[in-house]
Protein backbone atom coordinates (compact mmCIF):
# COMPACT_ATOMS: atom_id res chain seq x y z
CA UNK A 1 0.00 0.00 0.00
CA UNK A 2 1.05 3.90 -0.76
CA UNK A 3 2.37 4.50 2.73
CA UNK A 4 1.07 8.77 1.81
CA UNK A 5 -2.26 7.23 1.31
CA UNK A 6 -2.55 4.70 4.66
CA UNK A 7 -5.14 6.68 6.30
CA UNK A 8 -7.36 6.67 3.38
CA UNK A 9 -6.68 2.56 3.13
CA UNK A 10 -7.02 2.34 7.06
CA UNK A 11 -10.81 1.42 7.04
CA UNK A 12 -10.54 -1.08 4.00
CA UNK A 13 -7.46 -2.67 5.56
CA UNK A 14 -8.78 -3.64 9.25
CA UNK A 15 -10.69 -6.69 8.50
CA UNK A 16 -10.48 -9.74 9.70
CA UNK A 17 -8.29 -8.98 12.56
CA UNK A 18 -5.96 -6.97 10.96
CA UNK A 19 -5.31 -3.62 12.37
CA UNK A 20 -3.38 -0.49 11.53
CA UNK A 21 -3.84 1.68 14.33
CA UNK A 22 -3.04 5.28 14.51
CA UNK A 23 0.39 5.46 16.13
CA UNK A 24 1.44 2.67 13.61
CA UNK A 25 0.54 4.41 10.24
CA UNK A 26 2.25 7.94 12.10
CA UNK A 27 5.04 5.96 12.25
CA UNK A 28 5.26 4.42 9.14
CA UNK A 29 4.65 7.67 7.65
CA UNK A 30 7.80 8.97 9.25
CA UNK A 31 9.93 6.46 9.04
CA UNK A 32 9.47 5.32 5.08
CA UNK A 33 9.08 8.86 4.03
CA UNK A 34 12.65 9.37 4.97
CA UNK A 35 13.87 5.65 3.33
CA UNK A 36 12.37 7.10 0.35
CA UNK A 37 14.12 10.08 0.52
CA UNK A 38 17.23 8.84 1.21
CA UNK A 39 17.20 6.20 -1.55
CA UNK A 40 15.51 8.72 -4.30
CA UNK A 41 12.53 6.09 -4.78
CA UNK A 42 9.73 7.22 -6.92
CA UNK A 43 7.47 5.35 -5.17
CA UNK A 44 7.76 3.24 -1.15
CA UNK A 45 4.56 1.13 0.11
CA UNK A 46 4.16 -0.71 2.98
CA UNK A 47 3.81 -4.20 2.32
CA UNK A 48 3.10 -5.80 5.82
CA UNK A 49 4.35 -7.81 9.00
CA UNK A 50 5.06 -10.58 9.59
CA UNK A 51 4.94 -12.21 13.04
CA UNK A 52 8.06 -12.78 15.28
CA UNK A 53 8.95 -14.02 19.08
CA UNK A 54 11.07 -11.39 20.46
CA UNK A 55 9.92 -8.23 17.52
CA UNK A 56 7.65 -8.48 14.53
CA UNK A 57 8.91 -7.47 11.51
CA UNK A 58 7.79 -4.78 9.30
CA UNK A 59 8.54 -4.96 5.32
CA UNK A 60 8.40 -2.23 2.65
CA UNK A 61 8.99 -1.65 -1.05
CA UNK A 62 10.85 0.82 -2.58
CA UNK A 63 10.02 0.84 -6.42
CA UNK A 64 12.19 3.16 -8.83
CA UNK A 65 12.08 3.12 -12.30
CA UNK A 66 10.66 -0.30 -12.89
CA UNK A 67 7.90 -1.16 -11.32
CA UNK A 68 8.46 -4.89 -11.29
CA UNK A 69 12.41 -5.35 -12.02
CA UNK A 70 13.14 -2.81 -9.96
CA UNK A 71 11.64 -3.61 -6.67
CA UNK A 72 13.95 -3.41 -2.97
CA UNK A 73 12.33 -4.95 0.01
CA UNK A 74 13.49 -3.83 3.38
CA UNK A 75 13.06 -5.01 7.10
CA UNK A 76 12.55 -3.45 10.08
CA UNK A 77 11.54 -4.33 13.78
CA UNK A 78 12.09 -0.64 15.35
CA UNK A 79 11.03 1.43 12.52
CA UNK A 80 14.72 3.21 13.13
CA UNK A 81 16.82 1.20 10.79
CA UNK A 82 15.39 -0.55 8.06
CA UNK A 83 17.64 -3.40 6.36
CA UNK A 84 18.02 -4.49 2.27
CA UNK A 85 16.55 -7.86 2.15
CA UNK A 86 19.02 -10.05 0.04
CA UNK A 87 17.70 -11.65 -3.19
CA UNK A 88 16.38 -15.06 -2.29
CA UNK A 89 18.01 -18.06 -3.84
CA UNK A 90 15.71 -21.04 -4.49
CA UNK A 91 17.16 -23.16 -2.45
CA UNK A 92 16.63 -21.10 0.72
CA UNK A 93 12.71 -20.66 -1.03
CA UNK A 94 12.26 -23.98 -0.65
CA UNK A 95 13.92 -24.36 2.76
CA UNK A 96 11.39 -21.84 3.99
CA UNK A 97 8.69 -23.81 3.41
CA UNK A 98 9.72 -26.74 5.07
CA UNK A 99 10.87 -24.98 8.25
CA UNK A 100 8.58 -24.77 11.18
CA UNK A 101 9.77 -23.30 13.73
CA UNK A 102 8.45 -19.25 14.40
CA UNK A 103 10.16 -16.33 13.19
CA UNK A 104 12.83 -15.28 16.43
CA UNK A 105 13.01 -11.74 15.58
CA UNK A 106 16.63 -11.94 15.02
CA UNK A 107 17.90 -11.75 11.50
CA UNK A 108 21.66 -13.06 12.29
CA UNK A 109 20.25 -16.22 14.15
CA UNK A 110 20.54 -19.61 12.44
CA UNK A 111 17.94 -22.10 12.64
CA UNK A 112 17.85 -25.60 11.60
CA UNK A 113 15.93 -27.08 8.65
CA UNK A 114 15.07 -31.29 8.28
CA UNK A 115 13.71 -32.35 5.09
CA UNK A 116 11.98 -35.37 5.70
CA UNK A 117 11.62 -36.81 2.81
CA UNK A 118 15.40 -37.55 2.42
CA UNK A 119 17.14 -40.29 3.66
CA UNK A 120 18.69 -40.40 7.24
CA UNK A 121 22.27 -40.60 5.44
CA UNK A 122 21.57 -38.07 2.79
CA UNK A 123 23.66 -35.04 3.90
CA UNK A 124 21.53 -32.38 2.32
CA UNK A 125 18.79 -33.92 5.19
CA UNK A 126 19.81 -31.45 7.70
CA UNK A 127 20.39 -27.59 6.63
CA UNK A 128 20.98 -24.72 8.32
CA UNK A 129 19.92 -21.06 7.27
CA UNK A 130 19.87 -17.39 8.59
CA UNK A 131 16.57 -16.02 9.58
CA UNK A 132 17.28 -13.31 7.69
CA UNK A 133 17.69 -15.19 4.05
CA UNK A 134 14.53 -17.24 5.55
CA UNK A 135 12.80 -13.83 5.82
CA UNK A 136 13.80 -13.00 2.05
CA UNK A 137 12.63 -16.27 0.96
CA UNK A 138 9.77 -16.26 2.88
CA UNK A 139 8.87 -12.83 1.19
CA UNK A 140 9.54 -14.42 -2.03
CA UNK A 141 7.88 -17.03 -2.29
CA UNK A 142 4.60 -14.60 -1.47
CA UNK A 143 5.20 -11.99 -3.91
CA UNK A 144 5.01 -14.90 -6.62
CA UNK A 145 1.94 -16.42 -5.14
CA UNK A 146 -0.20 -13.44 -3.77
CA UNK A 147 1.02 -10.16 -4.33
CA UNK A 148 -1.70 -9.17 -7.03
CA UNK A 149 -2.45 -6.05 -8.42
CA UNK A 150 -5.54 -4.52 -10.85
CA UNK A 151 -5.96 -4.96 -14.75
CA UNK A 152 -4.21 -1.72 -16.37
CA UNK A 153 -2.64 -0.46 -12.64
CA UNK A 154 0.46 -1.62 -14.00
CA UNK A 155 1.32 -0.73 -17.73
CA UNK A 156 4.44 -1.81 -19.99
CA UNK A 157 6.15 1.31 -22.14
CA UNK A 158 6.67 0.96 -25.67
CA UNK A 159 10.58 0.63 -24.50
CA UNK A 160 10.04 -2.97 -22.42
CA UNK A 161 9.53 -0.53 -18.68
CA UNK A 162 6.84 -1.74 -16.27
CA UNK A 163 5.34 1.63 -14.58
CA UNK A 164 2.47 2.56 -12.00
CA UNK A 165 -0.75 3.76 -14.25
CA UNK A 166 -0.61 7.29 -13.73
CA UNK A 167 -4.40 6.68 -15.81
CA UNK A 168 -5.90 4.13 -14.02
CA UNK A 169 -9.47 4.91 -13.26
CA UNK A 170 -10.25 1.24 -11.02
CA UNK A 171 -12.42 -1.27 -12.70
CA UNK A 172 -16.29 -1.83 -12.95
CA UNK A 173 -18.24 -3.54 -10.84
CA UNK A 174 -18.51 -5.68 -13.33
CA UNK A 175 -14.41 -6.46 -14.34
CA UNK A 176 -14.11 -6.19 -10.12
CA UNK A 177 -16.23 -9.38 -10.18
CA UNK A 178 -14.16 -11.52 -12.60
CA UNK A 179 -10.81 -13.30 -11.28
CA UNK A 180 -9.14 -12.81 -15.09
CA UNK A 181 -9.13 -8.91 -13.63
CA UNK A 182 -6.50 -9.34 -11.52
CA UNK A 183 -2.78 -9.68 -12.19
CA UNK A 184 0.29 -11.59 -10.53
CA UNK A 185 3.24 -8.94 -9.99
CA UNK A 186 6.20 -10.72 -10.98
CA UNK A 187 7.42 -11.59 -14.66
CA UNK A 188 4.70 -13.70 -16.61
CA UNK A 189 5.61 -17.30 -16.10
CA UNK A 190 3.35 -18.23 -18.33
CA UNK A 191 3.50 -17.96 -22.78
CA UNK A 192 2.85 -14.16 -23.68
CA UNK A 193 -0.45 -15.08 -25.64
CA UNK A 194 -2.19 -17.52 -22.88
CA UNK A 195 -3.87 -13.60 -22.08
CA UNK A 196 -4.52 -13.25 -25.88
CA UNK A 197 -6.50 -16.67 -26.26
CA UNK A 198 -8.92 -15.62 -23.38
CA UNK A 199 -9.52 -12.59 -23.68
CA UNK A 200 -11.53 -10.72 -26.53
CA UNK A 201 -10.28 -7.33 -24.94
CA UNK A 202 -6.56 -8.10 -25.08
CA UNK A 203 -4.32 -5.12 -24.45
CA UNK A 204 -0.82 -6.22 -24.57
CA UNK A 205 0.37 -2.63 -22.08
CA UNK A 206 -1.84 -4.15 -19.70
CA UNK A 207 -2.08 -7.91 -20.15
CA UNK A 208 1.83 -8.90 -20.39
CA UNK A 209 1.16 -10.08 -16.69
CA UNK A 210 -0.59 -13.16 -15.54
CA UNK A 211 -3.70 -13.54 -14.06
CA UNK A 212 -4.84 -15.00 -11.11
CA UNK A 213 -8.02 -17.03 -12.88
CA UNK A 214 -5.37 -19.36 -13.97
CA UNK A 215 -3.57 -20.34 -10.61
CA UNK A 216 -4.27 -24.21 -9.49
CA UNK A 217 -6.14 -25.25 -8.21
CA UNK A 218 -9.35 -23.41 -8.78
CA UNK A 219 -10.59 -22.02 -5.87
CA UNK A 220 -7.12 -20.78 -4.38
CA UNK A 221 -8.29 -17.37 -4.55
CA UNK A 222 -11.45 -15.75 -2.43
CA UNK A 223 -13.29 -13.13 -4.34
CA UNK A 224 -15.50 -11.03 -2.37
CA UNK A 225 -17.53 -7.59 -2.69
CA UNK A 226 -18.22 -5.57 0.52
CA UNK A 227 -19.75 -2.22 1.39
CA UNK A 228 -22.90 -2.51 -1.14
CA UNK A 229 -20.33 -3.62 -4.10
CA UNK A 230 -17.74 -0.65 -3.75
CA UNK A 231 -14.83 -2.18 -2.10
CA UNK A 232 -13.51 -5.59 -3.64
CA UNK A 233 -11.49 -8.21 -1.59
CA UNK A 234 -8.94 -10.70 -2.79
CA UNK A 235 -6.98 -13.32 -0.01
CA UNK A 236 -4.89 -15.51 -1.24
CA UNK A 237 -6.05 -19.02 0.44
CA UNK A 238 -2.56 -20.53 0.13
CA UNK A 239 -0.96 -17.26 2.17
CA UNK A 240 -3.55 -16.72 5.30
CA UNK A 241 -3.10 -13.13 6.54
CA UNK A 242 -2.90 -11.38 2.82
CA UNK A 243 -5.42 -9.03 1.65
CA UNK A 244 -5.68 -6.74 -1.47
CA UNK A 245 -8.80 -4.36 -1.66
CA UNK A 246 -9.79 -2.76 -4.44
CA UNK A 247 -12.09 0.51 -4.37
CA UNK A 248 -14.13 -0.07 -7.59
CA UNK A 249 -14.34 2.75 -10.16
CA UNK A 250 -11.83 4.50 -8.34
CA UNK A 251 -7.68 4.24 -8.70
CA UNK A 252 -7.64 3.13 -4.62
CA UNK A 253 -5.92 -0.39 -4.35
CA UNK A 254 -3.67 -2.34 -1.88
CA UNK A 255 -1.75 -5.11 -0.53
CA UNK A 256 -0.98 -6.12 2.97
CA UNK A 257 0.53 -9.35 4.65
CA UNK A 258 -0.05 -9.71 8.04
CA UNK A 259 0.39 -13.39 8.84
CA UNK A 260 3.33 -16.11 10.72
CA UNK A 261 5.16 -16.59 7.29
CA UNK A 262 3.87 -19.95 6.95
CA UNK A 263 2.13 -21.44 3.79
CA UNK A 264 -0.78 -23.85 4.06
CA UNK A 265 0.18 -26.53 2.12
CA UNK A 266 -2.99 -28.42 2.57
CA UNK A 267 -4.86 -26.21 -0.35
CA UNK A 268 -5.23 -28.31 -2.54
CA UNK A 269 -7.12 -31.24 0.06
CA UNK A 270 -8.82 -28.56 1.45
CA UNK A 271 -10.99 -27.78 -2.23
Amino acid sequence: MNVHKLWEYKECVNVNGMMLTNELISILQNSLTLLQVENHFINIQYWGQIYAVDGDYHIAVGIDKDAIDDRKYFYSTDFKFWGLLPKAKQKYKVLSLLSTYPFRGDPSLKIKVMDESLEENNPDRCQFMKEEKRLAATISNICDEAEICARGQLIKQPDGTVIINPNFYGLTLSEAKLLKSYSHIRPAQHRWNSNLLTRQDYNYSMDFLDSIDQDIPNGCWNLSLERSGSVAYLKCLYWPGMTYFHKVRTPDSGFLYVGNGHKNLDVPFLL
